[in-house]
């Protein structure tokens, strides 16, 4: 590269760097907190050794994930690699201020993977290029994206996941052994990265092996295959020791799954199998390709260059995006439930989306119009306004969404024992409860003498932000703590 390319490469990444530290220190409270309280929640009891690597626990010990109760608070999802890096450089940072708390610990470790993630990025774009600028600006696409830059920065293990995702394709040619074992934690992390990174590692391994399948690569790829998933097969036999940890997890896929009421997991009786398949329904066109694809993430405009993206050719860049969009839609047949129902798990093909915008802008600015400067001025057009585009959706996503249950979960901190439970009745989310830095219960619970028997040893409490019937009804039965006109904290039980 020449200096003025690797200065705009170091002032790129900074940038990206700083446009991340926006509302750093924000409270878990804002767009998916449930899903940010989760996570950070495995991370403070790692922290605080009342979860460990190979068991790890989080707040919630109620029965709403698994259906089945779970005292211990057990969360068997992904091997908390993310939690224990977080945990760790919370650690070291906590040393040199207190001001460093978890939540932000944890956010500088999604921020540092994904400016690593951008910088791979680009150096996986050049080598299947050949060229500096269709791989400088899929990274800048990965590094400005409004919605690339939230996530980014969210207490999420994706960002971790998609770093090893990408690193793993980026060594598949140079080194099997840690190209597999990159993939074997980004599976342990995020399991659905198989299913985006598959067609590339096929197009790749076509690359690599195209005159020489023989006995050796046949061997070769067996050793690839068992590196990168013999790990996730063991965490996913050990965790089966835990069943009340997993969370009920056939919604996430392609059959659609009506249930009888909140707590009856049965699915109603269907009509047929293809009836009950979510792909290609009409609501699945447009969630995923219309809403999310298009508006939210590429801001309307940004699909001109993904399109353009896919004719350009240089060297193996054209068959390598060709499988990135078919990782992208097979991510959508597979795991469509998730993909409709929550737009960060669309986070984790950003990398696939800034490849072939990338090179769809730079297809722009060099083959659409004779007058150069007219053609670059085109892809900069095109790019700005879809950044305002999006970023005109994605600005809510750093807003808090209710402002009482931090009110309410700092008195509730500042107010209740070490040892407390608490019931926080917040439609089964968790991040009200995560505010109380308390284990307990994100959901009303009516049989009381069941959870004191369960936990005898620990004083209960219900803190409400909400004064409905049902925490009318427990205050004529409890004595009040503390009471605003916002919030109350009653005693439930002392052991």
């Amino acid at each position: 590269m020449k200096t003025y390319q690797k200065l705009l490469l170091i002032f790129s990444i900074t940038l990206g760097f700083l446009v991340r530290l926006y509302k750093i220190n924000s409270p878990v409270a804002d767009w998916h907190s449930h899903r940010q309280a989760d996570t950070a929640s495995v991370t403070k009891n790692l922290t605080y050794k009342t979860g460990t690597f190979f068991i790890p626990t989080y707040h919630d010990i109620s029965n709403i994930q698994s259906n089945l109760d779970n005292p211990n608070g057990y969360r068997m999802v992904e091997l908390p690699i993310y939690n224990i890096i977080c945990a760790n450089l919370h650690q070291i940072l906590k040393s040199i201020s207190p001001q460093f708390t978890i939540e932000i610990s944890s956010r500088l470790v999604s921020i540092l993977f994904s400016i690593l993630t951008s910088y791979i990025l680009f150096l996986f774009v050049k080598k299947y290029s050949s060229q500096f600028w269709p791989a400088f600006l899929s990274l800048l696409v990965f590094l400005f994206l409004p919605f690339n830059i939230y996530y980014s920065r969210t207490i999420l293990p994706e960002p971790t996941a998609i770093f090893f995702m990408l690193f793993s394709l980026y060594l598949f040619e140079k080194n099997l052994i840690i190209s597999g074992l990159a993939l074997s934690i980004a599976i342990l992390i995020k399991p659905f990265t198989i299913i985006v990174a598959f067609p590339i590692l096929l197009v790749l391994g076509l690359k690599k092996y195209k005159s020489k399948l023989n006995k050796k690569t046949i061997f070769h790829f067996l050793v690839f295959t068992l590196i990168s998933l013999i790990p996730f097969l063991l965490w996913q036999k050990w965790i089966q020791n835990f069943p009340q940890g997993i969370p009920y997890n056939k919604w996430l896929f392609i059959k659609q799954r009506k249930f009888l009421s909140e707590n009856n997991w049965k699915p109603n009786p269907e009509s047929g199998f293809v009836e009950s398949l979510i792909p290609f329904k009409p609501y699945w066109f447009r969630w995923l390709f219309t809403e999310r694809l298009a508006k939210l993430i590429l801001g309307t405009f940004g699909i001109i260059p993904f399109f353009l993206g896919l004719i350009y050719k240089k060297r193996h860049i054209q068959k390598i995006s060709f499988a990135a969009l078919f990782g992208i839609c097979l991510y959508f047949i597979i795991i469509a439930g998730g993909n409709i129902q929550h737009d960060y798990y669309q986070f984790l093909i950003s990398p696939l989306i800034s490849l072939i915008v990338g090179l769809g802008l730079f297809y722009i600015a060099n083959y659409t119009f004779k007058n150069k400067l007219v053609a670059i001025s085109s892809a900069l057009l095109l790019f700005t306004i879809s950044i305002f585009t999006s970023h005109y959706q994605t600005k809510e996503y750093y807003k808090i969404n209710n402002q009482v249950i931090l009110e309410a979960g700092q008195k509730a901190n500042q107010t209740l024992p070490q040892d407390a439970l608490v019931i926080a009745p917040y439609t089964g989310d968790t991040a009200f409860l995560y505010q109380t830095n308390r284990s307990g219960w994100p959901t009303e619970i009516y049989d009381v003498k069941n959870i004191t028997t369960q936990h005898p040893h620990n004083p209960v409490y219900l803190v409400s932000v909400n004064f409905d019937d049902y925490t009318n009804q427990m205050m004529k039965l409890y004595p009040t703590i503390y009471q605003t006109d916002k919030f109350i904290i009653l005693e439930i039980y002392s052991p």
